[in-house]
């Protein structure tokens, strides 16, 4: 939540620097692999060389709230995909899931804060619902966008595209190169 209102108040600054997408996938898959274990999730990466101009930590912030979500949503033997690639110039990080989904009613209101696919008393997930609107702002603080393609019963795919950085290719590892 303290992310979410520094954000909304201006106070979070977001400095446009290149970033190696493919070493904040994996420093954020590591984090959470063992959450994915526990809960019997095969959590897979497929990761390109793709430069974001971007914050590392606002990018590490929309890493963590989707994977985490995708985990959380997703039953025991399901799997989780987090892919970073680069499509129509813009440096793209995506998590997809074999979990929940949602109804195509539910996306409009996604990204409202305190806003869950399930609530009320009865809501079977924990959390405070603002994760997804802190995801939002971030990407939009770094002249990006968020997208979801989700189907009730078949899991959700969320793609977030960021501008990507000039130069240089980058290595394996995310190290860049001349």
């Amino acid at each position: 939540m303290l992310n979410l209102s520094k954000l909304e108040a201006g106070q979070m600054e977001l400095d446009a620097e290149p970033v190696p997408l493919i070493s904040e996938v994996q420093r954020v898959a590591e984090e959470l692999q063992p959450k994915a274990r526990e809960k019997e999730i095969d959590l897979r990466l497929e990761t390109e060389n793709a430069w974001a101009e971007a914050d590392e930590g606002g990018v590490q912030i929309i890493a963590r709230n989707l994977l985490s979500n995708a985990i959380k949503y997703t039953e025991a033997d399901g799997t989780v995909w987090v892919r970073s690639y680069r499509a129509d110039g813009r440096a793209v990080l995506e998590v997809e899931d074999t979990g929940i989904g949602m109804a195509p009613e539910a996306v409009d209101d996604l990204f409202e804060p305190f806003r869950q696919a399930s609530e009320g008393f009865s809501r079977e997930y924990e959390g405070t619902g603002v994760g997804l609107a802190v995801t939002k702002r971030a990407a939009e603080e770094m002249d990006g966008s968020v997208d979801v393609d989700t189907e009730e019963g078949e899991g959700s795919r969320f793609t977030v595209r960021l501008p990507t950085a000039g130069g240089g290719e980058a290595s394996e590892n995310g190290e860049r190169t001349p």
